[in-house]
């Protein structure tokens, strides 16, 4: 263990400049296919006002994320105030940030969690149920989207996309049937998948919770697509708002894959991509991409607050 250890600090400063190196590259790359000018002209026109809506409809997005969750943890046992709830999901999104440590957001919720009530693999298991729900409310936000939207993207691309989703959305489904499976739940090398599906029915178990779950996932996803559409009208990309729900999300999804720092180049290059499908200019595009990717740093600032205040308290006490 302490030789995993060194070998596990000894990466990290090499996986963080690997991250680091490929949003450069990326955000250089998509800098020399745009006007500089034109992409700061555009950022500049976007009215106070706007930004202020969109930071607010951000900050409702993660708190409706934070009571999610807090009832994914109470129905796998544990129980705290949703207060507590709300500063660890702060301080996770504040760590997710693209910042050079060893442990991303989730690692903090399930640190918080497993120091209060001391089992580590349930708080494991609940923060992982809440990316799981997460990600079904986007898939299927985007999938509905999509299926009113259906002359929006070029043929094969729309069937693609469409393929894609349902398949993601069909393999979230079938970790609830997981459980059934002895020879996975009696396996030692798959039995983590058996009790993760044997939590998720813990949570999922009556009509009433899936409904609840389902709809402030969606809810969720929705302010934040709301915000986009904020933004996006301010700088230009003048497009309704089911335009928004059904290109946005893919680029979401893309930014998980940890290729980048906070899916930093990523999220810029696949936006760009997306919307070219469209016909929008690709310079209020990348603006439109830059700056959710700055609001979403501020709308993290107060988990550092909260990180910053628990450093403090147990030194003066």
């Amino acid at each position: 263990m302490p030789a995993v250890r060194k070998d596990r600090k000894v990466n990290q400063p090499l996986n963080y400049a690997v991250k680091l190196g490929i949003s450069t590259a990326l955000l250089l790359l998509i800098f020399r296919q745009v006007d500089p000018a034109r992409a700061w002209q555009a950022m500049r026109q976007v009215p106070p006002a706007s930004i202020l809506v969109a930071i607010l409809l951000q900050l409702a997005s993660n708190t409706v994320a934070t009571y999610r969750w807090s009832l994914i943890m109470a129905r796998i046992g544990f129980r705290h105030p949703f207060t507590f709830y709300l500063k660890s999901f702060f301080k996770g999104a504040f760590f997710n940030q693209g910042l050079p440590t060893s442990i991303g957001g989730d690692g903090i919720r399930i640190l918080d969690c497993s120091r209060i009530k001391g089992t580590a693999e349930d708080a494991f298991y609940g923060v992982f149920i809440d990316r799981i729900v997460g990600l079904a409310g986007l898939l299927l936000l985007n999938i509905c989207a999509l299926l009113f939207n259906r002359t929006l993207l070029p043929g094969p691309i729309y069937y693609a996309l469409l393929l894609v989703l349902g398949s993601l959305f069909s393999g979230l489904i079938l970790l609830f049937f997981l459980r059934r499976f002895r020879f996975i739940t009696t396996s030692r090398i798959l039995g983590y998948l058996g009790r993760l599906s044997e939590r998720y029915f813990q949570v999922y178990s009556t009509a009433g919770a899936i409904a609840l779950q389902t709809g402030l996932s969606v809810l969720t996803h929705l302010l934040a697509m709301t915000a986009f559409y904020v933004l996006g009208v301010s700088i230009g990309l003048d497009y309704p708002l089911q335009v928004y729900l059904s290109l946005v999300p893919p680029v979401i999804l893309l930014t998980i894959l940890p290729l980048s720092l906070a899916g930093w180049g990523i999220r810029e290059g696949a936006m760009v991509g997306f919307f070219l499908l469209i016909g929008a200019d690709r310079s209020r595009v990348l603006s439109f991409s830059i700056l959710y990717g700055l609001l979403s740093l501020a709308c993290s600032l107060p988990g550092l607050a909260v990180y910053l205040g628990e450093r403090r308290g147990p030194q003066q006490a």
